[in-house]
Formats: C-alpha cells, sequence, structure tokens
C-alpha cells in the first residue's frame, strides 16, 4: 500500500492579512448577512448584494498565483471578477475559467507582456453584457432580474501618458451618454495627491492635476480602501525604491 502524501498550502502573511480586510470589511459592510470564512454552504445570492472584485495582478503564469486566487475566491465569492495586467493569452484564459467554475468570461489580449484585461462572471447569478472596450478598459452591462441594470468598467491604463488621453477621453464620452450607476475600478497608472506617490516632480504633479479635472469634470467619487497606501513598488534597494498608489475605485453618484 502506497503511503499517502499530504501537503498543506499556506499562504503568505502579507496575502491572508488583504483577504482578512475585505472579508472584516464586508461583514462590516453587510453585518445582517455574515459568512464564515471557513463555511463551506451554499448561499442564496438572490439575497445578497452584486460583488464585483478586481486584482492588478501583474501576471499569472504560475501554479502558485492560480493556488492564491482560487482562496480568495472561495473566501470572497465575487459574483463577478476582473484580472488586470496578466500578462497572458487565452488558453490561460480558459483554464482559470474551467478551474474556478466561473462560465463566462470575455478578455482583452495582452499587448506583448503588457497589459490584459479579464472579466468572469457566473451567468447563472448574473447577467454580463459587454458595452465598450478597448485595449486599455472593458465596460460591461450588470443585470439581475428585479434590479437596477449599471455599469462594470475593468481599468488597465497604459503607462504611455499619450494613450492614457485616449483612456480618458472614451471613459468621459461613455459618462456623457449614460446615467446608470457606474464604478470604474483598476489601475490608471496616474496619481491624484502627492502622498500618493514615494517621490513627485513637475511632470508628475502636472499629470496629477489633469487627472484630478478629469475626475471633477466627469462627477466621479473616489472609493475608500483599506490597505497600503500605495499599491505599486520597485526597488530593493533604499537608493532606487520607489512607490506609488496607481489603482484605485471611482464612482459616479
Amino acid at each position: 500500500m502506497k503511503p499517502e502524501l499530504i501537503v498543506t498550502l499556506k499562504l503568505p502573511n502579507e496575502v491572508k492579512q488583504s483577504l482578512r480586510y475585505i472579508f472584516d470589511a464586508y461583514n462590516a459592510a453587510f453585518s445582517s448577512a455574515k459568512v464564515s470564512m471557513n463555511s463551506e454552504h451554499n448561499f442564496n445570492f438572490d439575497s445578497y448584494p452584486i460583488t464585483c472584485m478586481l486584482w492588478n495582478v501583474q501576471g499569472v503564469g504560475s501554479r502558485e498565483f492560480l493556488i492564491t486566487l482560487h482562496e480568495v475566491i472561495k473566501v470572497n465569492k465575487p459574483m463577478v471578477f476582473a484580472l488586470v495586467e496578466m500578462h497572458m493569452g487565452g488558453d490561460r484564459a480558459l483554464q482559470i475559467a474551467d478551474v474556478l467554475n466561473y462560465s463566462g468570461h470575455i478578455r482583452v489580449e495582452a499587448q506583448g507582456f503588457s497589459g490584459g484585461i479579464l472579466v468572469y462572471w457566473k451567468p447563472e447569478l448574473v447577467t454580463m453584457d459587454s458595452i465598450e472596450q478597448s485595449n486599455q478598459y472593458i465596460t460591461m452591462e450588470i443585470t439581475r432580474v428585479g434590479e437596477t441594470p449599471w455599469f462594470f468598467s475593468a481599468i488597465y491604463a497604459s503607462p504611455d501618458p499619450a494613450k492614457r488621453q485616449d483612456l480618458l477621453r472614451d471613459l468621459k464620452d461613455f459618462a456623457a451618454r449614460n446615467n446608470k450607476p457606474w464604478p470604474l475600478v483598476g489601475n490608471f497608472n496616474e496619481t491624484r495627491y502627492g502622498w500618493e506617490r514615494s517621490s513627485s516632480c513637475s511632470n508628475t504633479s502636472r499629470r496629477s492635476t489633469q487627472f484630478n479635472h478629469w475626475v471633477e469634470d466627469n462627477q466621479l467619487i473616489k472609493l475608500e480602501f483599506s490597505g497600503p497606501s500605495h499599491t505599486w513598488a520597485l526597488g530593493n534597494s533604499k537608493e532606487t525604491h520607489t512607490s506609488a498608489r496607481l489603482d484605485c475605485g471611482l464612482c459616479n453618484s
């Protein structure tokens, strides 16, 4: 008889702490519908808000990523989730859909080793229709029987400032033509305030001013968050380290 091999996979402390933040925030917002992190029950999702999750993953090629994603999905049970900057093609997208049992999905392919957006959903819980998309965003209409439809945009803005202007112009045009509830979440590759960068220069300050004007012109509201104030970092030494909060959520009133 062959011996059993039992493997215990542990998430890094930073990931586990992030999951705890998300779970505590959910329970605080919906105290009458508390869920145990260890629960394996099937829930009546019709009684729950439509939950969306977006993860700026910066590449999804490793097995460790899929294990971590599976754990995040298990804990938070989003009806809709998006991955941005995943640096992968269609075969990997289909694999993720199959493993996690999200049969609805739409994607914008990565441009070489840059960008890429994937949105997954459960068609048995919500209806998702693609409204607009480019290589920097996907905007979907989300509907559920008996509820008001609303829009959801998953964003991955280009590192190229000129291309980002195309994104902002497209989103502004969309805002002018539609008045349904609309959250926009993802990596805008811009900051709004000085504290959102480890260092600034005249160029970044000018872009921040322009981005703030765009937010105000479109009457968008910043979604609050918990966790580290900076969501991106580069450099392994004090001399080379730089960081910023490039990911954010916005919504209309």
